[in-house]
């Protein structure tokens, strides 16, 4: 046996982007974060392969576990690691700070449903009997005979295994082999864990959530009122306004990360609560204001030191009141009789959760639908997935111009060391970009553009929406969009200076050309400026056609440096237009608003394509 055979049971049983859209129905929410985050987790693992130079899939996965999970340094990996020939089914081997010692096999299949062959777990099970019966140095590689040096000469506590998957897990059979196993060795000195790829996207998830991880201690006169309920406990309680402004200057915006909104300035609101505080009706500021809401961690309150204390904090709802303190508090007019309403909210490790609150805190003051879901779980994910590719992704409107010098180094670490400038996608933006390239519906980016926030129970469509994009096809579609954004930027610039020039249609030619300008001078004027949204959906459908015919076209290749690709739709919809007058029965702010002429008109683009 190993160690010194503690008794205690455990038992645990329990990519290449495509252009077209998968019909795969709408999905759970679980697979929408779980598709995302395999993305996500392919790309940054590729790049931990490049900066260390690893050869072998499986490393990848490796140092990423490590890395991401536990803030392993490379060097540390390199003390358990113990992957390649004679390995015995194991590739890593820790022991921990509680003396637990932990056998780790990792597979890293390109699939995300693919499950662990039986056969490597067979392969482990039968590596670990040789090393309990001290056979295994003969056949075992050197690393592996290092790291099990190790636990022979310590006391340990326990030994767990890990099955490490970026697929779906492994099969009946192997958890009933592990199960036999590990209560096979008779009072329990085995344990076993499940980390597939679900398992590894709520750790990251977890120790990704934003939060201030250094406690907020209130000091409190009297008891707070605590209510369990549901997903977590409630306090409420009351708080002095000086001691709040001190919490925002020590932490700053770090505390609002999850906040829906950012600071929106000198508002009327904002100025008001600012008055309120610094002037003569601050005593009653707990009457007048909504208060300040915290999800946490963990909350505890001690009655003998009369303190209560939060560890890993969000402000949720409070963010412009927070901030209106401490901008009196820095003028030195905050008074210091304010008293605010305070509730802490435990759960904030619960994605799902922590989101509801954020919404239902903030439904109270109307504000667009997508700022609701800028703290939904799956478009959180979408943001770490596009920050793995070196992008950054603003979910709340005038973020990234509201951040500190601070806040930008913060962000440009996340997305790898890139400048932020040009880099980022709004939310808004890109998910209209989405709708009018890879789910085919213009009218809905365009028209009804509020309908993407919203569920399909309130009418719209953000489920139906999430079920099928990736990273990679929220940047193809920004890439469109970016470039029809510039094309049209020109043009207006040009229409703005028609009165101006000698010749507006010489000048016209010059972005134009000849074809457009002299077929169709009575109609551009209208047309271009609206055609915006209606560009990226029939840009994205010719793209799609030259991938049929070269799989291995990028985007990039095909827009080139010119605006090729942009005038090309524009004459083909000005002349399809022309000749379809029965169908084109419209004007152009109605025409490039309509999914019925969309579909018409890639219709004809396919079927003179073949």
């Amino acid at each position: 046996m190993l160690g010194n055979g503690i008794a205690h049971v455990h038992n645990a049983s329990d990519a290449h982007f495509m252009v077209s859209v998968r019909d795969k129905g709408q999905q759970s929410m679980t697979e929408v974060m779980l598709t995302l985050f395999k993305g996500q987790l392919e790309s940054e693992c590729a790049k931990l392969g490049t900066d260390y130079e690893l050869t072998k899939r499986g490393d990848w996965l490796i140092w990423w576990y490590f890395m991401r999970l536990h803030s392993f340094t490379a060097e540390d990996i390199e003390e358990v690691y113990c992957d390649g020939g004679g390995d015995l089914g194991l590739d890593a081997i820790w022991i921990d700070d509680d003396d637990v010692a932990h056998f780790y096999n990792f597979k890293n299949p390109r699939n995300p449903e693919d499950v662990v062959d039986a056969g490597e777990i067979d392969k482990m099970i039968s590596g670990l009997l040789l090393i309990m019966d001290r056979q295994h140095t003969q056949i075992a590689n050197e690393e592996l005979r290092d790291r099990v040096a190790s636990i022979y000469v310590r006391a340990l506590k326990g030994y767990r295994i890990h099955i490490v998957t970026s697929g779906q897990g492994i099969p009946h059979e192997a958890k009933v082999k592990l199960d036999s196993f590990v209560n096979r060795l008779g009072a329990g000195l085995f344990s076993w864990t499940p980390e597939y790829l679900s398992h590894l996207h709520n750790q990251f998830y977890t120790r990704n959530i934003p939060s201030v991880e250094a406690p907020i201690i209130f000091k409190l006169e009297n008891e707070p009122h605590r209510v369990r309920s549901g997903m977590g406990d409630c306090y409420f309680f009351s708080a002095d306004g000086q001691f709040l402004a001190e919490v925002y200057q020590r932490h700053g915006e770090g505390l609002l990360e999850r906040n829906i909104r950012v600071d929106q300035g000198d508002t009327a609101t904002n100025k008001s609560i600012e008055q309120t505080c610094s002037g003569d009706g601050s005593a009653n500021f707990v009457h007048y204001n909504n208060g300040i809401t915290f999800i946490c961690r963990t909350a505890h309150h001690d009655p003998f030191n009369k303190q209560m204390q939060l560890v890993g904090s969000q402000i949720v709802n409070g963010g412009q009141t927070i901030r209106a303190l401490h901008r009196a508090f820095e003028k030195g007019t905050l008074r210091n009789n304010i008293i605010v309403p305070v509730r802490a909210i435990t759960g904030s490790n619960d994605k799902d959760f922590a989101n509801d609150v954020a919404v239902n805190q903030n439904n109270q003051n109307r504000m667009g639908a997508g700022f609701l879901r800028s703290t939904d779980a799956r478009v959180v994910q979408l943001g770490h997935t596009l920050a793995s590719l070196g992008w950054y992704l603003e979910t709340r409107a005038g973020e990234v111009d509201a951040f500190t010098p601070e806040d930008m180094t913060r962000a440009e670490h996340r997305i790898g060391g890139h400048r932020l400038d040009g880099r980022v996608i709004r939310m808004k933006d890109g998910l209209q970009a989405y709708v009018a390239t890879f789910f085919g519906n213009p009218e809905l980016a365009k028209k009804n553009a509020r309908l993407i926030f919203l569920s399909k129970e309130d009418g719209g469509y953000f489920e139906d929406i999430f079920s099928s994009l990736t990273a990679n096809q929220i940047l193809v579609a920004h890439k469109i969009k970016d470039a029809v954004d510039d094309f049209i930027k020109r043009f207006a610039a040009k229409k703005r200076r028609k009165e101006r020039v000698v010749d507006w249609q010489e000048d016209y030619r010059t972005l134009l050309g000849s074809e457009i300008v002299d077929e169709f001078s009575d109609s551009i004027d209208q047309m271009v400026p609206q055609s915006g949204v209606f560009l990226c959906g029939t840009i994205f459908q010719e793209w799609k056609i030259a991938v049929e015919r070269d799989p291995k076209s990028t985007i990039e290749e095909f827009l080139g440096t010119g605006d090729g690709p942009v005038l090309l739709s524009v004459l083909r919809i000005l002349r399809y237009a022309k000749i379809n007058r029965q169908i084109a029965n419209k004007g152009w702010p109605s025409l490039l608003k309509s999914k019925s002429f969309f579909d018409n008109f890639i219709g004809a683009i396919k079927a003179n394509s073949k």
